[in-house]
């Protein structure tokens, strides 16, 4: 994941999406010397005359600077950070499937396969476990789960990872009027196809899981959790 980000960009990122410490960001905004030349006078001003012991200072400080950042960028940062996550962390993954899920009801539609396939049956476990969230299930039963997705859901991540990258999808960082997600796709039909879905489920998508029959998928198929 190649994202450069100048000084500027860096320490505000991690402002609004890392949780830096606002007394940190503060210190920072008075001894970086640079920002003068970034933005104008009147918001420089306004920035550095900041009550930053206000609860509500991290919103005070994005009304000002917001105008400054390309979030398409930060968005891309965001999104390919959370799959490197769910690809090299096992543990770390099913917390970052179900992120894909909300990604997903919040318009990022790429996501049907790591959303609506892994991530769904990790936010409603499958019907055969006696919980109702991810939170009941013991550490067998989770364990159990996860290893069923291996390693379709490894072939799965990297393809995500592939369309960012590349530009075959390509995020804004911008909401519609629904508050979901806008993005630009640029991939081919064959590569909007599910391998997940079935596509004579796909209107409705929590019996598309129960019912997959995908033919590449033998043995031990994590799908088979689902049924009673």
């Amino acid at each position: 994941m190649d994202i450069n980000f100048n000084e500027f960009e860096k320490y505000y990122y991690d402002l609004v999406y890392n949780n830096l410490e606002i007394e940190k960001f503060e210190s920072w905004i008075y001894s970086y010397e640079d920002l003068e030349s970034i933005l104008n006078e009147e918001d420089y001003i306004e920035l550095i005359s900041l009550n930053f012991n206000n609860r509500y200072i991290k919103y005070e400080i994005q009304k000002i600077l917001d105008r400054y950042i390309d979030y398409s960028k930060f968005e891309k940062k965001r999104v390919l950070s959370l799959l490197y996550i769910a690809l090299e962390s096992r543990n770390d993954l099913p917390d970052a499937l179900r992120s894909f899920y909300y990604m997903y009801c919040d318009g990022y539609y790429f996501f049907e396969d790591l959303g609506l396939g892994y991530g769904l049956t990790c936010q409603v476990p499958p019907s055969n476990y006696c919980a109702e969230t991810w939170e009941e299930l013991n550490d067998k039963e989770q364990n159990e789960i996860i290893n069923s997705f291996y390693p379709y859901v490894e072939r799965d991540i990297k393809r995500a990872i592939n369309w960012i990258e590349r530009d075959k999808i390509i995020l804004t960082g911008i909401k519609n009027e629904l508050e979901h997600w806008k993005f630009i796709d640029n991939r081919t039909d064959e590569e909007k196809k599910s391998v997940v879905l079935t596509e004579e489920s796909s209107n409705n998508a929590y019996e598309a899981v129960i019912n997959n029959t995908l033919s590449e998928r033998k043995d031990k198929k994590w799908w088979e959790f689902w049924k009673k």
